[in-house]
């Protein structure tokens, strides 16, 4: 096989003081898929790394073969190989590599081309051997974004932005704010401080997550600050398994909403319509809207017709 095996098997990391480990912890994943030269028999299609703290490496590539004519009977054989590899690096007068022996299956290929793609396996096999041994010079990094120096193309990799955490409560935001919003960040932007400080867990009534509409995925709300406006508003996330998202603004954006309001988590279980005086159920967590000193409003997902109702619970806060 002549053609030179395109991709990267392993992330080479350069003991560079431009270049700090905690900006190229995390998993990347490949931007997009790789061109193949005219003529080439393989190239990689996606490639997914994962590097820890102490600069072990986990790494899955799923790579096209193509041979328009392989073997004595010329057969057009086309399949897909993912190559497992691990590894760890080492800095001792220089950085080195130790690589374990990657694990290589056929994931994707015709039964009746079986014996031909076993024979073309152990070819790419020993490219692979070589490909691993080498470096990959680092272009470009930055906290999303890693550049490397790949044999003929160039690979970018890229990884989601680490969540933002509140200024206030120091915990974890699930989502990003929109441009020209923003979560509150003192305890001066806040009325009814109070109040806020004794609920419990201690989120200071401006965010809640959880999982509202039992997808397996984390949602929440929160109340943003848009400070062009001066509007405060109650922003959902509603996130799938995908990893994709929906966030849109719930109700109407006020300026003395934040001053006015709060949200809580409501857990599973029964409530009771104030107006109506009938019982709900939900299965899954909802959120309350609270008007202080006056009612509070129960909000949850409807399964069965995938929108959000609002019930008044009659609660005071």
């Amino acid at each position: 096989m002549k053609k030179i095996l395109i991709g990267v098997l392993f992330l080479a990391i350069f003991a560079n003081s431009a270049i700090s480990q905690s900006s190229i912890i995390g998993n990347w994943t490949l931007e997009k898929a790789q061109k193949p030269e005219p003529n080439s028999i393989i190239f990689l299609e996606t490639d997914t790394m994962k590097l820890t703290s102490d600069w072990k490496l986990a790494e899955v590539s799923i790579y096209d073969i193509n041979y328009p004519e392989y073997g004595p009977q010329k057969i057009h054989l086309k399949y897909k190989l993912k190559i497992t590899s691990e590894g760890e690096y080492r800095l001792d007068s220089e950085l080195k590599k130790y690589p374990k022996s990657p694990t290589i299956e056929i994931i994707e290929g015709s039964a009746s081309d079986e014996d031909a793609a076993q024979g073309s396996r152990k070819e790419i096999e020993k490219l692979i051997k070589e490909e691993v041994k080498n470096f990959m010079p680092i272009l470009n990094v930055t906290e999303t974004e890693l550049e490397l120096q790949s044999t003929s193309w160039n690979l970018k990799f890229t990884k989601p932005r680490s969540l933002p955490v509140s200024k206030l409560t120091r915990d974890t935001v699930p989502f990003f704010a929109p441009e020209d919003w923003r979560f509150p960040e003192t305890a001066k932007e806040l009325a009814s401080f109070d109040k806020r400080l004794k609920n419990d867990p201690k989120n200071l009534l401006t965010m809640v997550k959880d999982d509202f509409n039992g997808d397996g995925s984390v949602d929440a709300v929160a109340y943003l600050l848009n400070e062009s406006t001066g509007q405060v508003a109650l922003f959902v996330n509603k996130s799938f398994p995908d990893g994709s998202y929906e966030l849109s603004p719930y109700g109407n954006a006020d300026k003395n909403t934040i001053i006015e309001n709060g949200v809580m988590l409501a857990p599973p279980g029964e409530y009771v319509n104030s107006a109506t005086k009938s019982k709900v159920t939900i299965e899954n967590p909802g959120f309350m809207i609270i008007i202080f000193n006056t009612a509070a409003n129960l909000i949850y997902w409807h399964p069965k017709y995938k929108e959000w109702v609002s019930i008044p619970v009659g609660k005071k806060f």
